[in-house]
């Protein structure tokens, strides 16, 4: 009998003692899986923040060696914004020798290649590394003892330059731009210039068949804007080809201003591709607004006329097929004529061109946000015209770089 229990208790104890050490072995394999894990993740955003890194060195140099034309300068601007980036948790170090000078060169498939050199060069590549003899530390892993190293040394190469772009501005001539920046409907800048004060139907029309102010009016503001944008973009190795087109919805008056203003109105095809030189192209934008700003301007807001008309700008084939093709839509009113404005979008990403949308004093525009997300553009809410003219400075800087890979 006393055998018999004796004999059933050592069949327990050994049960728990085999069950004790089954659970401590799945522990230590559920601690060693999760320890695995959390590195691999931690890997993975470690791989993101470095390509991050990266492509914006990459972007910053070849932007400065358009501006300065000084390949120090380049190299520069690319170690600066490598490190105003976090890789690891500490600012990238990228070395001055991580900093390729080039230039693209396309192939007879149309792809971008990149060779190394100082003649007239318009790309930069980047060759970041870590650990080694690289100036970035290996990247410490959490639990290194577990995979069997204490770090790990990702790298990344991106290479970014300056493609042929095609850009139209689609501008909104509406009645509003006749308006100051107050943001209130129907206020114009005082001691407007008229061409004359006319009375209809019991009504005057000084204001609103006058040109639009050349100081305070919203249309003078955005061919400020404007300026700044072909200052910015005539910085660029090569500049785009800048094209023109205003816009507004249908207004039919029997009145003799609107009249020499439909025969005025001077839109300007994107140039054809290598047969066009810049001073020529940005003196005639210029010329096309100033010769819009000297005659009245009616109409509602047709946003899909304005974005209409730009495609088919751009899709012309005197413009090339292997231009980068981009749209920058400005208004300053809501959509109330024509098409669906976003059925016009997707129009425009069909043909491969990208659509950046700037609204002025009209709140957050729902239609410019969607007409850019769409399109794979930016959109920019301006309420003054400080911020105005930054967008399209920023535009600017921004059109001809592109990444290669």
């Amino acid at each position: 009998m006393f055998k018999s229990f004796l004999s059933q208790s050592l069949q327990n104890h050994n049960r728990k003692g085999s069950s004790l050490a089954l659970i401590a072995i799945m522990l230590s394999v559920f601690a060693i899986m999760a320890a695995i894990t959390i590195d691999f993740a931690y890997m993975g955003l470690v791989q993101t923040e470095l390509r991050i890194a990266t492509d914006a060195a990459a972007k910053a140099g070849v932007e400065a060696l358009s501006r300065t034309e000084n390949i120090d300068s380049a190299r520069l601007a690319a170690v600066n914004y490598a490190a105003a980036n976090k890789v690891g948790g500490q600012a990238f170090q990228l070395a001055t020798s991580d900093v390729t000078i080039g230039k693209l060169v396309k192939a007879p498939s149309g792809d971008w290649g990149f060779v190394a050199s100082h003649d007239k060069p318009n790309a930069v590549r980047i060759d970041a590394k870590t650990g080694g003899d690289a100036v970035h530390s290996a990247i410490s892993l959490f639990f290194g003892s577990v995979l069997g190293t204490s770090s790990f040394t990702p790298s990344y190469s991106a290479t970014a330059g300056q493609q042929d772009v095609a850009v139209c501005l689609s501008i909104d001539r509406s009645g509003s731009m006749l308006f100051d920046m107050s943001g209130t409907d129907f206020s114009y800048p005082p001691n407007n210039p008229l061409l004359s004060t006319f009375t209809a139907w019991g009504l005057v029309w000084r204001n609103h068949l006058s040109p639009p102010n050349p100081i305070g009016s919203r249309w003078a503001v955005l061919s400020q804007a404007v300026d700044v944008f072909l200052e910015e973009a005539g910085n660029f190795n090569p500049p785009p080809r800048v094209g023109l087109v205003t816009w507004a919805a249908d207004y039919q008056m029997p009145i003799s201003p609107f009249t020499q203003y439909e025969k005025s109105k001077k839109d300007k095809k994107v140039p054809k591709h290598l047969e066009y030189e810049w001073a020529t192209n940005k003196a005639e934008i210029r010329n096309s607004l100033n010769a819009l700003g000297s005659i009245p301007m009616m109409g509602g807001t047709n946003l899909s006329a304005g974005l209409d008309d730009a495609v088919a700008s751009l899709t012309d084939p005197d413009v090339g097929s292997f231009s980068s093709k981009v749209v920058i839509l400005m208004t300053d009113g809501q959509w109330n004529d024509g098409r669906n404005p976003i059925d016009a979008a997707k129009d425009a990403r069909d043909a491969g061109i990208v659509v950046h949308t700037v609204s002025m004093l009209t709140g957050y525009h729902p239609d410019m946000a969607a007409i850019a997300e769409i399109t794979g553009g930016k959109y920019y809410r301006t309420t003054n015209a400080l911020e105005l003219t930054d967008a399209f400075r920023e535009l600017a800087r921004s059109l001809p770089i592109v990444l290669v890979e």
